[in-house]
C-alpha cells in the first residue's frame, strides 16, 4: 500500500501573491515543515513527463539557500522548460519550486518527478460557454468571493476543501453537455481533460511500484478527478491533506 498526499495549489505565477516576499517565505517554510511530517520518499509535480531531464537539471541547480535571497528569486531562473510546444524559463515564483523542490531538498531526496501530460486541449467550449456553464462559473465565483483568505495557508485550506473541488469540477460537467449528439462538442473537449488526468494518474501508479509515501502538488482544478482515481485503486491510500496544513498563530 502506497500513501499519497495530494496538495491542490493555485498557480503562483498567475496570482497576485508574491511568493518571494519575506511574509510568503515565512508561510511557505511553515508549510514545508508541516508537510515534512508526512516524510515523503518521492515528490511529484506538474511538469511534463517528457521534460524529466530538464527538471532534474533544475533541481540539481536549486539550493535551499536560494530561498533566503529575494533578489535572486525575483530575477534568476533554473533553466528553461518546454510546455505546450513553447519554451519557458523556470522561475522561482512557482509552486513547483517553492513547495515541491523545497520539500524534496528538505527531505534529502535526489530528484523530483515530472508527471504531467502537456498535450493540447480544445478550449473552444470554454471560450463560448453555454448559459448552464456560465451559471456554474458564477456559483464557483460567488463561493470564492465568500471565502476570507488573508494568508497563503488560508488559501491552501480553501482550495483543498471538498466544496471547492466539487464546484470547480461541476464547470467541466456543464461543458460536457454542450453541443449535440451529432457533434459532442463539449464531451470531446472534456474527454481530453479526463485523458490528461488519467495520464497523470498512470504516472502516479507507476511511481507507487517504487515508493511508499508520495507527495503530489498539482493545480487545484485536478483535485476532484485525481482524488477519485487514487481512492479507486486499492493499492493506494489517499492521505487527508488537511492534517498536514499548518495553523499559523
Amino acid at each position: 500500500m502506497t500513501d499519497v498526499l495530494l496538495l491542490g495549489s493555485f498557480h503562483f505565477m498567475q496570482s497576485d501573491w508574491d511568493s518571494c516576499s519575506f511574509a510568503a517565505q515565512t508561510e511557505l517554510d511553515a508549510l514545508a515543515r508541516a508537510l515534512l511530517r508526512f516524510a515523503p520518499d518521492a515528490v511529484a509535480v506538474e511538469a511534463a513527463a517528457h521534460q524529466q531531464d530538464v527538471l532534474n537539471a533544475a533541481y540539481q541547480k536549486f539550493d535551499l539557500r536560494d530561498l533566503q535571497n529575494a533578489d535572486k528569486m525575483r530575477n534568476g531562473t533554473l533553466g528553461n522548460i518546454r510546455m505546450y510546444n513553447d519554451v519557458h524559463p523556470i522561475k522561482y515564483n512557482d509552486e513547483i519550486i517553492q513547495i515541491g523542490f523545497r520539500l524534496a531538498k528538505m527531505q534529502g531526496l535526489t530528484k523530483v518527478h515530472a508527471i504531467d501530460d502537456d498535450s493540447e486541449m480544445d478550449g473552444g467550449p470554454f471560450e463560448h460557454p453555454s448559459e448552464d456553464v456560465l451559471k456554474s462559473i458564477k456559483e464557483h465565483t460567488d463561493y470564492t468571493a465568500r471565502q476570507k483568505r488573508d494568508t497563503m495557508i488560508d488559501n491552501f485550506r480553501y482550495l483543498n476543501n471538498a466544496t471547492y473541488a466539487k464546484l470547480d469540477h461541476m464547470i467541466y460537467l456543464r461543458v460536457n453537455e454542450m453541443g449535440s449528439s451529432a457533434d459532442y462538442t463539449g464531451a470531446k473537449s472534456i474527454a481530453q481533460w479526463y485523458g490528461r488526468n488519467l495520464k497523470i494518474f498512470s504516472n502516479i501508479q507507476r511511481m507507487a511500484k517504487q515508493y511508499t509515501r508520495i507527495f503530489v502538488i498539482y493545480g487545484a482544478g485536478h483535485l476532484h478527478i485525481l482524488r477519485d482515481l487514487i481512492c479507486a485503486d486499492d493499492r493506494l491510500n489517499l492521505v487527508d491533506v488537511m492534517d498536514y496544513l499548518p495553523v499559523l498563530e
